[in-house]
């Protein structure tokens, strides 16, 4: 009697040595339809679909689990760097190979395969700006301004191609400012359904990305398998039918 009782604690503190704990960092502001609410909290209800997919792994990987920080995004930049949190979605630049890792194929390219999400960015501007976009080239005759959040790598791209930038501390932030008349033009997820009287969004994307989830270079050198493990377990998961309820 008192072996068997040795061996169920054994089997129950041997089970939960073996789950490890993964702090994956994501943004403070909401991200729609990423991330939902704003602060430190997760919400309880309707997360957004990132964070719906991270929770499905959580369920679906034995042996992680999964805790979830919520910081501006720059830090949860610098804090992966660091090696304070373990994983976090972002899209792909080479600057980030430098302290994160992302999915590879065996021919070492990233593995799309793996992505948590696809999306198309496009311009969204005041319906009488005389701006043209051919998913090419960019005219606007009038000197205004593109509001970004700030901390995204698409604001290196642009302003490599001469845009003038007004960074901003979040999404919501930078359509108030197209909203309120102090820019011409910003950012938005192709297909907006809610834009305001008096504002369009050019149908021609900007640039169409995928969202990877990252692992810190520390992480990955302690847990090589897990981390792959986790890679292949996401890209069982119908990414875009969490995305569809949103």
């Amino acid at each position: 009697m008192l072996q068997r009782f040795l061996l169920l604690i054994c089997v129950i503190a041997c089970t939960s040595a073996q789950a490890t704990t993964l702090k994956f960092c994501y943004e403070s502001k909401e991200l729609l339809p990423h991330y939902r609410g704003e602060g430190v909290i997760v919400p309880s209800e309707r997360p957004g679909a990132a964070i719906e997919i991270i929770q499905a792994l959580d369920r679906k990987v034995e042996n992680i689990k999964v805790e979830f920080i919520r910081e501006p995004w720059k830090r949860c930049l610098n804090d992966l760097k660091l090696g304070k949190v373990d994983a976090l979605i972002a899209r792909h630049s080479t600057g980030r190979e430098g302290f994160a890792k992302y999915p590879k194929n065996q021919s070492g390219d990233l593995d799309p395969n793996k992505s948590v999400s696809t999306s198309a960015t496009c311009f969204i501007h005041k319906k009488n700006l005389p701006l043209e976009w051919d998913g090419k080239t960019l005219k606007m005759d009038l000197p205004q301004g593109i509001a970004i959040p700030r901390g995204y790598s698409l604001v290196d791209d642009l302003k490599k191609k001469g845009f003038q930038i007004y960074e901003t501390v979040s999404v919501r932030k930078a359509h108030d400012l197209l909203f309120s008349g102090r820019v011409g033009t910003t950012l938005g997820d192709c297909n907006n359904k809610t834009l305001p009287s008096g504002f369009i969004e050019n149908k021609h994307p900007i640039i169409e990305t995928y969202g990877y989830l990252v692992f810190s270079h520390q992480f990955y050198s302690f847990y090589p398998d897990l981390t792959e493990s986790i890679w292949n377990e996401l890209q069982q998961i119908d990414d875009k039918a969490y995305y569809n309820k949103y």
